[in-house]
This record gives C-alpha cells, structure tokens and sequence, in this order.
C-alpha cells in the first residue's frame, strides 16, 4: 500500500513538472512564432565567381521580432528589443536582412562604437543562416509593409558596401556576416563576423557615410522636378528611336501622379527610378543626396577570373588601372582594368615597351566597366597603321522621338612613335561596357587583332548630368551608339571574332577557360622561335605619322 501511494505522488509530481514546462514554454514561445529557415529554404551558395542575384521584396518579408540579439563569445554582442526585419530575397533565399528596433537598440560589445545606440541593422548573410539569426521563438508575427519603403532605402545606401557585384548582391560565404548599424550618435558602425575564426573586425572607413535624412519638398516642388526630367528625356534621349516599345506618354501618366505625392526628396528620386529603369538603360542613374539609387541592373556574367592571370602568365607587375607581365615562352599579357586614370596612356606605353621579344600580346578588357574614351584613343593608337574609322553615333535632332542628326563619326590616329605589330589578341566580355566597348571597336578594326570571349555589355549612351534640384541628379545619355558600318550595338554589345564559352563556376583562382583559350591561339599561331627583338618598332623617322 505504501509502495502504491508513493506511485502515485511521483506520478502528480511528474505530471505537475510536465504541466509547468509546458506553461514556461508556452510563456517563452510566443503563439504564432514562425521558422524563418522553414519559410526561406537556402537553394543557392557561395560562387567564387561572385555570381550575383536580383532580389525581390514583399507585405509578406516582413516580421515583428520579440527581439534580436547577435553575439560572438566576449568580442561582439548587440541588442534590440521589440523590432522589425524585413527581408530581401531571391526565390526562397535570404540575401540582406533590415532590422527596425521600436527603440534604440544597444552595442553593447565592440572594438568600435561600443556604448552607441542602433536605429536600424543593415545584414548581409548566407541564406541558410537565416534562421539562426532570427530563432524561432522571437518571430511573432508578420509586420508592417510601410517598413517596405525604408528598407529599399538602406539596400540603396548600403548593397554596395559589401557582397555585391553589379549592384546586385551575391551569397556571402557561409562563415561571414556583416552587421552594419546606423546609430542615434549619427556614426555608421560596420562590422565583419568571421564565426569560423571567431573575429569581429570594426571598419572605421564607413563611419561618416551614414544615411542621409531626407529634404523635404516645397508645395509643387516634386512636379516641377519630374516635368523637368521628363522633358528632358522627351527632348534628348536618342534610344527612343532604337526602342519603340517604350510609350514615354503613358510613363508619365503612370508616374506623375506618384511624384505629385512626393513628401522628400528621396520619394521623389525614388519614382524617378521608378520610371528611369523602364528604358532599360546601364547608363542611366539617379543620384541622390550624393547616394546613387539602384537602378536598372541586367545579369552580365564576368567572362575572367583576375586571380587566375598570376598562375597561367606568371607574376603581374600592377597599378591602378594597369596589370601587365609575360609567360615563360614570351607571350606578352596586359589587363586594362579602367579608362578613369588620366595617366594611363603613359604607363600602358611603359607596359607595351616591356613586351619586347614577346611573340603576340594579349589585351584583356574583360574588366574595364569605361570611363575617357579619348585614352582609349591614345592606347589603341599602338596598334593602328593608319587612321581608321571606328565608331559612329546619332544624337536628337528634333522633337519626334525618331527625329535623329546626321551621322558622326569617330576615328582614331596611329601613334606618331611607336607601332606594335605582332599578333594580338583582345579579350572582351560582357562587363566590358562604355568606353570600353569603343576601346574593342578600335582594337578590332586593327589587322592584326583578334577579339575573343564573349559579347559586350552593349551600353554607351555620352550622357549629360541633369541637376533638378532637390539634391537630385539624374544620368541623361543621348546618343545612338553604332559600330563602324552603322549598327547599333545598344543592349546586343559587340560579338567577338572567336567566341568562347564557359559557365561561370569555370573560373576558379587558378582557372580562366578564356585567357588559356587566348594563350592556346597565339601558341597555335605562332612559334617561340617567331619572337624578334621588334615587336613594337618606331614609326618611320620616329617622328612622323604613317
């Protein structure tokens, strides 16, 4: 009888334990909580080749949070009570997360910014760490889809600071997050997390590029603005001509409308944006309080991989702008990254004067996104032998959107001193834009060039700066861009002589498919026995011009 009643006190007890963990559960696990890592599958993964993504974001990615709270050992720990997180997302996959304390939140641990107060966190994480950062048990509920509009902001100020390429981002790699915090002090607070190596690193280069406040607008203000930029557009945008889809009255109709509601100058930029991108143009922007908004991007898979030139040509000598070296059996390699450097012509002819003895060269473009076509000019000088037609374009000519001027046209001259006249290869692919894609059409009409890759980005509008106002300035380009026998090459790009295809995760740091493909031409087309002594010759006197 004893033995049964004992039973039966640990049976109550143990039924009173059950029925008390279950209400301490009940209390720390709030009714309706949702798993995020259920909600937002990971399907993709970190790309070496920085393989980046359009994102999307909507009522439903957003989340009233408990709290949030983010911790590394003793070297970094954050919190916010009450908050907000709206996601951005590519499919079901999480690529940036904005939190939104209801109050400042506190840094509580850091090698910077320790004792700040955090309005808003900018993450940037692999999307299988989503639920890991947001638990369970502190997702109640969805949240208010106003947050939209403030979150769009920060991935505009804050996407380029890390894991993008394009404006785009791409997946982080699975050990790295970025926490990036506006404060109340108005000092930005940037930290990378390292949780393989358990490392916090502060960057202090970030601090005073803190998000901007908006201007607010005057009574008509965001009118006037738009009606300005819409002329403008109306008026000098050539493109119209090449793209009659476009129905720029209904554009206006559909977004004047929305400028008139315009509170700040940020709302206004934003519709500008709105409106701008339906032209599909890489050469158009809006600029805001100094901040360039994300306009239209289009997926442009870079054909190269700039790690892989070291072991397939051997040590690079560099400088901004400028790689440049030579394989063991003589064939010469310069990579030009940029066309912003005024000095570059002079230190590309200090590069060329090296490949001496070289038996070809290669030029790779792969990586130069434009910018002063005139040095362009002066490079692509080296290899003419004469003066040559390169490019042509049309500007507006009247109030018709296919009213268009008479055709101009661009050559370029040889150098007057120096002439490269071994075989050369150029390679070229679709980040290969502006200036740049005119730098392949002078290239290209030389006789002893060969271009290989892929096509161009197909983009190359001599824009004009349009200053509204407001703190807005908006990127107007204003020609037709054509290659020497009149063809536009707006969005088709310019299609190498030799195509070479590769998917993207082909290139790795010791991989290049195009750069090995270029070696195995010039070593097809020539001998390590053709190499001479003059490659690159004087012009005839080494004074005047052929």
């Amino acid at each position: 009888m004893h033995s049964v009643t004992a039973c039966r006190r640990w049976t109550f007890r143990l039924v009173c334990s059950v029925l008390v963990m279950s209400l301490v559960s009940a209390r720390t696990i709030p009714v309706g909580a949702t798993d995020l890592a259920k909600q937002y599958p990971a399907t993709i993964d970190f790309s070496i080749q920085n393989q980046s993504y359009n994102w999307q974001t909507g009522p439903q990615d957003v989340w009233r949070l408990e709290s949030f709270e983010y911790q590394l050992g003793d070297q970094f720990q954050i919190k916010l009570g009450p908050s907000q997180v709206v996601l951005g997302k590519n499919g079901s996959n999480v690529l940036w997360a904005a939190v939104y304390p209801d109050q400042p939140g506190d840094i509580l641990k850091a090698s910077g910014g320790q004792g700040d107060h955090i309005t808003s966190i900018w993450i940037r994480f692999h999307p299988a760490r989503v639920g890991e950062l947001f638990p369970a048990d502190t997702v109640v509920k969805q949240g208010d889809a106003d947050l939209i509009k403030q979150a769009r902001r920060l991935v505009n100020h804050k996407l380029r600071s890390s894991w993008h390429a394009g404006a785009r981002p791409i997946v982080p790699s699975r050990e790295s997050v970025v926490i990036d915090c506006e404060t109340s002090e108005s000092e930005r607070r940037f930290y990378v997390i390292d949780t393989n190596k358990q490392t916090a690193r502060y960057v202090d280069a970030f601090r005073q590029q803190t998000l901007s406040v908006p201007l607010p607008l005057e009574q008509g203000q965001a009118v006037r603005i738009f009606d300005q930029v819409w002329y403008a557009f109306d008026r000098e945008y050539a493109l119209f001509a090449v793209k009659q889809q476009i129905d720029w009255q209904q554009l206006k109709q559909e977004y004047r409308p929305r400028a008139a509601n315009a509170k700040t100058n940020q709302d206004l930029a934003e519709t500008l944006n709105a409106m701008l991108a339906e032209l599909k143009d890489l050469h158009l922007y809006v600029r805001v309080s100094g901040r360039f908004l994300n306009g239209y991007q289009r997926k442009r898979l870079f054909n190269a991989s700039p790690a892989a030139a070291v072991n397939l040509i051997g040590p690079l000598n560099q400088i901004k702008g400028l790689r440049w070296g030579r394989t063991q059996d003589h064939i010469g390699y310069i990579a030009v990254d940029s066309l912003s450097i005024s000095s570059l012509p002079d230190r590309f002819e200090v590069a060329l004067k090296q490949m001496q003895e070289t038996r070809g060269l290669i030029l790779d473009l792969r990586a130069n996104g434009g910018g002063a076509e005139p040095l362009a000019r002066k490079m692509a000088g080296y290899f003419a032998e004469a003066s040559t037609l390169y490019a042509m374009h049309q500007y507006r000519s009247g109030p018709k959107h296919t009213d268009l001027g008479a055709l101009q046209k661009r050559i370029f001259a040889p150098d007057q001193n120096w002439y490269y006249r071994g075989p050369v290869i150029v390679l070229q692919g679709e980040r290969t834009m502006s200036s740049a894609e005119a730098f392949v059409l002078m290239l290209a009409a030389c006789p002893h060039v060969t271009t290989m890759g892929d096509r161009t980005a197909g983009s190359s509008g001599n824009p004009r700066q349009l200053d509204v106002g407001a703190e807005i300035i908006v990127n107007l380009p204003r020609w037709v861009p054509q290659d020497a026998s009149g063809k536009s090459f707006d969005t088709v790009g310019i299609q190498p002589d030799v195509p070479v295809k590769a998917a993207p995760e082909e290139f790795t740091r010791i991989a290049d498919p195009v750069l090995t493909a270029a070696l195995k031409h010039l070593r097809k087309q020539t001998s390590d026995s053709e190499r001479t002594d003059a490659v690159l010759v004087p012009r005839s006197g080494n004074n005047t011009q052929q």
